[in-house]
């Protein structure tokens, strides 16, 4: 059997794999990456099922080729290569080289003419043809040494085939398109001649030269009269469909040869496109990596393992607990590496008659190694770590690196950051999971209870696969210029972060047992009115049974539908709460029940028994701009605005009679980075004479003094002012404000018309954005922006919004931390009996001894306003108070 060589029309199955896969796939910078992932998985399946020993992919190129010179309208009919499709073609190129698979285009030529110049230049080779493509022109191709194979339809085509199923001869091929004509290609053909008839007239007479030589003769008097007007231009549609085969490519049959090798190439490649799937099969697993991972479960073993543990400067740590919240969890045992696939795991608990070792002989021994600030210490979420060491009286010093963080630093958009994922992105290793110990569900167990050499190849495996992480992340921050981010901002914050974890908040539950007795009360109160203006009783709760109220018996607008029905969420309900009271109503309703539910009866539920307080989970990793976020329970969700909201707050209080709680917030911090970044001088000018920026806006618009500024003219500019930031629409101002679209409208471009810098910058963020596809805050944070090339006007849209909303709000996000690091420094002072507890977002709280409160106030103020220098002034509002909502 002689040898296969494969010529793939890339350009086809481009345009395949982009259509046949509809779902939002992307990069981990956000590319879309649809037509890589279904090209790549096209020929991989090729070169698993046929493996051929020859293979080449054909591209065309955006050169005119010398069809258009011949006939203008050539192709004139195809819409332009859509924009999503355009920017994953140099990835398809990469995709092909990264497999040793050689890439052919010409300039001035298509990629079928370099396909039938590459098959001449076979024609006296000993191996069999095989062009891979849906495009039915290559039937001219066909030879006793060439094939044709369909990949989407799964069909192999010869000459046999096509005179079976057509009757005609590979020769005769372009003389049948040239009287039918091929639309996709625009190519025009004789008016009236379908492709039935054009076989029919080739099979009959032979060849378009005779057909036209034989008109008189051929049935029908219209075909006739087409035949005779339009001869010539059937013959162009010859010329323009027969492929040319002398293009000048330089061809070397050898580097055609499929090379079996191990490619580390494409593994990095899948690797930085995200095609995990495809990386499965080629990954390093646990079960067969040579690792020496060591157990050590005797004093004996643990001298000696402790007498190489002094000599390390650096290492790797990873606690194994009973469970996931730090301050609860007992430690079953610590893991440690310094070695790339070695690594020493410490049982501290294990199933009854399992030899291990006691805490306290293990503890006293490992602490000042631990505290040793000289000794640097590398962890995956090392932050966990560290309160659970602090809860057995350790204190973790000389933290290095996270890989957590370094991972969300590389791809803030990126779902997660496990250890499990992140060592597959990085390193093409796939780890045990944790579920393979424990199990899941009711099934699982704690790890105290698996047995002990199966944790110990888990625990090893979690410290050594970060230790190899940290230096194969370390070089990629340094390139992306990141690693000042991680070490000077990052890094300090874990222990900023740690730390309020550990100190949590006080709550005063009585109160809130209060507060749910008279939210009970109003929310019942809230039903009866909503019955009332619906006219009868209805789940509130059900989208469904509201829908039908809103819209079929109140006839209020349909403004958006999803795939269950008319859309009843927040933003339609705020939309029609301007025209009817029963979409205000069923708003408050629900959040009232949010608020209830989520806040009011639930936190009493979480007071740690052993501390008295909450202690909520701040999280670095979580949102793509840079802010922290808060969990279990979430604190920055608490509404501030509203009378519930305020009463919540009112049960946080301070731990002792003689403290207080000290609030500091950034003032309009947002819009201040807005006028560093804009320069603009309205802006400017306004921020630094300290007006009252909303209204200071509102008198501009509207063209009156700032003293006959109303209330509703500045809930519009306060509206615009930070709808700005988060790229408000004209709808977006309507449905906030209640103004008509035309109104809103006008407004937008008043504003724009008056603050020109703040346009200009918008405008330049997206454009830089579009052009290198992500975007930087004032830190050097950065993060992809996936869609902003998308031919989807609203995704496109979003992308911008999330452009400039990045800059700024990630610019704010990232001033507070730098803040947060300094006052943290600072509280160290025993000048200051001061705890800080909360950041939600601009605002820090502290509780404070009343005895220190003035110095720790201008402290705070101090280090917030000087925390970086902008071009207008940075203002902070502080406020006293022996509650949370007090010190609002």
């Amino acid at each position: 059997m002689s040898e296969r060589f494969f010529i793939i029309d890339g350009h086809s199955h481009c345009y395949q794999a982009f259509y046949a896969i509809t779902a939002r796939l992307t990069t981990p910078d956000g590319k879309p990456a649809n037509a890589v992932y279904g090209f790549t998985r096209m020929l991989q399946k090729l070169l698993r099922e046929h493996r051929p020993e020859y293979i080449v992919v054909v591209f065309d190129t955006k050169w005119i080729t010398h069809r258009h010179y011949n006939y203008r309208e050539y192709k004139a009919n195809r819409k332009p290569t859509p924009d999503e499709l355009q920017v994953q073609i140099p990835l398809i190129y990469k995709v092909v080289r990264a497999h040793n698979i050689p890439v052919y285009a010409a300039k001035g030529y298509e990629a079928d003419d370099v396909i039938s110049t590459l098959v001449k230049l076979l024609s006296d080779k000993p191996v069999e043809i095989v062009i891979v493509t849906s495009d039915k022109d290559m039937e001219q191709l066909l030879s006793p040494c060439v094939k044709i194979l369909n990949a989407k339809k799964g069909l192999m085509i010869d000459r046999e085939v096509l005179f079976k199923e057509k009757g005609i001869r590979p020769e005769q091929v372009v003389d049948v398109l040239a009287l039918s004509g091929d639309a996709s290609d625009n190519v025009p053909g004789v008016p009236g001649i379908g492709d039935k008839t054009a076989l029919e007239l080739i099979r009959k007479w032979g060849s378009l030269a005779s057909v036209l030589a034989n008109i008189n003769n051929i049935s029908g008097k219209k075909r006739q009269e087409n035949l005779r007007v339009f001869a010539d231009q059937a013959r162009l549609s010859e010329k323009l469909l027969k492929l040319y085969n002398n293009i000048p490519i330089p061809f070397d049959m050898n580097a055609c040869k499929i090379n079996d090798t191990k490619n580390t190439e494409l593994k990095k490649l899948f690797r930085k496109l995200g095609f995990n799937t495809l990386l499965t099969d080629m990954v390093a697993t646990a079960k067969t990596e040579e690792t020496r991972y060591h157990l050590i479960n005797t004093v004996e073993k643990f001298h000696e393992f402790l007498d190489q543990l002094k000599e390390q400067r650096v290492f790797a740590i990873d606690l194994e607990t009973t469970g996931t919240e730090p301050l609860k969890a007992e430690i079953v045992g610590i893991s440690f590496s310094w070695q790339e696939r070695e690594a020493y795991y410490i049982p501290l608990m294990a199933p009854e008659g399992t030899e291990h070792l006691n805490k306290n002989i293990v503890f006293p021994k490992i602490r000042l190694i631990l505290e040793d600030e000289s000794v640097k210490k590398i962890g995956q979420n090392i932050k966990y770590d560290l309160l659970v060491l602090r809860n057995n009286t350790i204190l973790l010093q000389g933290i290095a690196f996270d890989t957590m963080i370094a991972s969300y630093l590389l791809n803030p958009i990126k779902r997660n950051h496990n250890l499990d994922d992140i060592a597959f992105e990085y390193l093409s290793y796939k780890t045990i999971t944790i579920s393979e110990l424990i199990g899941s569900g009711k099934e699982q167990i704690t790890m105290d209870r698996v047995d002990v050499a199966k944790v110990c190849q888990y625990a090893c495996q979690d410290a050594d696969i970060t230790f190899r992480l940290a230096s194969n992340m370390e070089s990629r921050l340094k390139e992306e210029e990141l690693l000042p981010l991680l070490h000077n901002v990052e890094i300090p914050l874990i222990y900023v972060l740690a730390e309020m974890e550990w100190n949590g908040i006080c709550l005063d539950a009585p109160v809130l047992k209060e507060m749910s007795c008279n939210l009970t009360g109003k929310l019942q109160q809230l039903e009866k009115e909503i019955y009332t203006s619906a006219g009868h009783e209805f789940n509130i709760s059900s989208p469904k049974q509201l829908s039908d109220v809103l819209f079929e018996k109140l006839e209020l607008p349909q403004l958006r539908r999803t795939k269950t029905g008319l859309s009843t969420d927040a933003n339609v309900l705020t939309t029609l709460a301007w025209q009817h009271t029963l979409p205000r109503l069923v708003l408050e309703y629900r959040q009232l029940t949010k608020l209830k539910n989520t806040y009011v009866d639930a936190l009493p539920d979480m007071i740690n028994p052993n501390t008295g307080r909450v202690h909520t989970s701040f999280n670095q990793t979580v949102t793509a701009t840079g802010r922290l976020s808060s969990s279990e329970p979430n604190l920055q969700n608490i509404p501030i605005r509203t009378d519930a909201g305020k009463q919540i707050r009112r049960a946080f209080v301070p731990s002792q009679k003689d403290t207080v709680f000290l609030s500091a917030d950034y003032s309009q911090i947002e819009l201040r980075i807005l006028a560093h970044f804009s320069k603009d001088a309205a802006l400017m000018t306004a921020f630094h004479q300290d007006k009252d920026i909303h209204s200071a806006v509102a008198s501009a618009i509207y063209g009156v003094p700032l003293e006959h500024v109303t209330p509703e003219m500045r809930r519009n500019a306060k509206a615009v002012n930070f709808g700005i930031v988060y790229g408000l629409s004209e709808f977006g101002l309507s449905r906030d404000t209640g103004l008509s679209l035309e109104e809103a409208r006008e407004f937008i471009n008043a504003y724009f018309g008056l603050y020109q810098g703040v346009k200009r910058f918008r405008d330049n963020v997206i454009g830089e954005a579009r052009a290198c596809g992500y975007v930087k805050t004032l830190f050097n944070r950065k993060r992809s922006i996936p869609d902003l090339h998308s031919t989807d006007k609203k995704r496109r849209n979003l992308s911008e919004r999330i452009a400039v909303n990045t800059i700024i709000q990630g610019s704010a996000a990232d001033l507070i931390k730098i803040a947060m690091n300094k006052i943290h420094a600072r509280l160290k002072n025993i000048e200051y009996e001061a705890k800080m507890l909360l950041q939600i977002h601009d605002e820090l709280l502290f509780e404070v001894k009343e005895n220190t409160l003035e110095p720790t106030r201008s402290m705070v103020q101090a280090e917030m306003v000087h925390a970086v220098t902008l071009n207008v002034p940075i203002k902070v509002n502080v406020k006293i108070g022996k509650n949370w909502m007090e010190a609002e």
